[in-house]
């Protein structure tokens, strides 16, 4: 992360209570600046987003992939930019990405982003899942346009450690990105678990993902669960992400680490 001095900034969304001991969360460099960006500045192997002041309370946030790819709408992203607009100029008090609107606020010790709600949709199962998880799930749906999202849901308590990433040949098979799911009953701090893989967009596993939580509130709305939702992402580093569903929006939290002491550097 970069202030608009040029310094080096770390940025880490994590969660450290007991209930999510193992979320190191997804690091990101953020460039804080006064222009917007076209192409990342610099190389890394990390999320690079790029921020800048467009009016008195009103931010822009563009953020790509490790592999340069611009990432469409980017929930960590926007999460780390939240706490570097709080830090550093507390006159923004809105963001937007792509043009969409986004609402933020710091609360409970947590960054949070308001998103507008997305549809999910009950979909058949499609008949290629068997290719990439030994265990077939119980229930899908599907989220946004054609290159959106497949929900897969697993039986409530399901191990999701246990699904294999699929790797590249789900990009074949589905233009979507795919959300593993399963509640969390047994679990007194949790509420659902998930995985997140996007090989269509070069990532063949996410770490955490604020944009897959913004889906599975809406989804779960639907469901046996709603309101308030405590998750935990089973990736290799873990990830612990929040959703509520508040003044027609639906919010998206995370704790988020800045570091101004250290270069995060690919």
């Amino acid at each position: 992360m970069r202030d608009r001095d040029g310094n080096d900034l770390k940025c880490l969304e994590t969660e450290r209570c007991s209930s999510f001991h193992r979320a190191l969360g997804n690091p990101c460099n953020v460039t804080v600046a006064s222009a917007p960006c076209e192409e990342p500045l610099f190389e890394s192997a990390l999320t690079r987003c790029h921020t800048w002041k467009r009016s008195d309370d009103l931010a822009s946030v563009r953020c790509w992939t490790a592999a340069d790819t611009p990432i469409q709408l980017c929930g960590h992203g926007l999460l780390c930019a939240v706490a570097a607009w709080s830090q550093f100029d507390p006159s923004v008090r809105r963001l937007e990405m792509n043009e969409l609107p986004v609402a933020f606020k710091i609360e409970d010790e947590l960054a949070w982003i308001g998103l507008p709600p997305i549809d999910c949709d009950a979909c058949a199962m499609p008949t290629w899942v068997g290719e990439f998880f030994s265990s077939v799930p119980w229930r899908a749906a599907t989220a946004g346009a054609s290159d959106g999202y497949l929900i897969l849901e697993w039986p409530a308590g399901f191990d999701l450690e246990e699904l294999t990433v699929p790797g590249a040949a789900l990009a074949k098979r589905t233009k979507r990105s795919v959300i593993a799911t399963c509640a969390a009953p047994d679990h007194p701090e949790l509420d659902i678990m998930l995985r997140y893989f996007a090989p269509n967009h070069g990532v063949p596993e996410d770490t955490a993902t604020g944009s897959a939580m913004r889906v599975l509130a809406s989804y779960w709305m639907r469901r046996e669960l709603n309101g308030g939702l405590a998750a935990f992402q089973c990736s290799k580093r873990g990830g612990a992400l929040y959703s509520r569903l508040r003044d027609e929006l639906t919010w998206i939290g995370g704790r988020v680490a800045l570091n101004t002491a250290e270069n995060y550097a690919a």
